[in-house]
């Protein structure tokens, strides 16, 4: 077993953390732990009544005085692939879909449900609630994305680019072999939007859909990132630490990109295959 499939072990006793079906009576039944990590304490209901009535005017919150929270190398992130995820759970962003005056932006569909406000924390340090939730499908590997509508008054912060490969230039369909990449807000491992790779070994029938693996680096917190090819195609989300199964040797999995447009019912969002770190 390898340190990371280890780590998956533990991760249910993690707040945030949930652990997907394993029959006692079948030792080869897939096993998954979703990524998400827990809201901030510090993000209390009278601040998040503040960064709503902010984000009408399409303004934003600084950080609380006193809070010691890590933030993105880049001088301003957006709304974007890899925008960190800090309410309703923290997660990460991943692809932008629609066009420009009607965007949305993806994550992870065990980080939110219809209805929710999503709030991120944007570089350098400061709050913005980017748009409700009007898609959610939380249905295991492979079957895992919600869709957020974008705030009219936030539209001018959407860059469709991931920040630190470039992309997506289209949607692509991950395959054994293939290069995967994906910057994400996983504790430790990812703190303040981490690039990592990874190689494809599995892509099939998931526990709910269309799903992929790999063996890579992943923790809570990088629940909904997006992940592409090394060409600069759309991969897909990343959603689950994953343990037996048809996944192994894989230790991370997602949703394919086709079943995310599937849910999306519209296109995603492309960009050049160059890194764009500014707005």
């Amino acid at each position: 077993m390898s340190a990371l499939a280890a780590l998956a072990l533990t991760i249910p006793l993690v707040s945030g953390a949930a652990a997907g079906p394993a029959p006692a009576d079948d030792p080869t039944a897939p096993r998954y732990v979703e990524l998400k990590a827990p809201q901030p304490d510090w993000y209390t209901p009278t601040l998040h009544q503040r960064v709503l009535e902010a984000a009408k005017t399409g303004d934003s919150v600084p950080l609380p005085d006193g809070v010691d929270f890590p933030t993105s190398g880049l001088a301003f992130t957006g709304i974007r692939p890899g925008a960190w995820i800090i309410a309703p759970a923290g997660c990460t962003t991943n692809f932008v879909f629609g066009s420009a005056s009607n965007y949305f932006i993806g994550t992870a569909g065990h980080c939110t449900k219809v209805g929710d406000e999503v709030t991120i924390v944007a570089a350098p340090g400061v709050l913005m609630n980017i748009g409700t939730t009007v898609k959610s499908v939380d249905k295991g590997v492979g079957n895992d994305f919600a869709l957020i509508d974008v705030r009219p008054s936030m539209e001018q912060y959407v860059n469709p680019s991931m920040a630190y490969f470039g992309g997506p230039t289209s949607a692509g369909s991950p395959k054994s072999g293939d290069v995967v990449e994906h910057s994400g807000h996983g504790l430790v491992v990812g703190t303040g939007g981490t690039p990592r790779a990874g190689v494809v070994v599995y892509r099939g029938r998931g526990d709910g859909g269309d799903a992929f693996a790999w063996a890579g680096a992943a923790s809570p917190g990088d629940s909904g990132s997006a992940v592409r090819l090394a060409n600069g195609q759309a991969a897909g989300d990343l959603t689950h630490l994953v343990v037996g199964g048809p996944y192994l040797p894989g230790d991370v999995a997602g949703t394919t990109i086709a079943r995310m447009l599937q849910i999306a019912g519209r296109p995603l969002a492309t960009a050049p295959n160059v890194p764009d770190p500014l707005f």
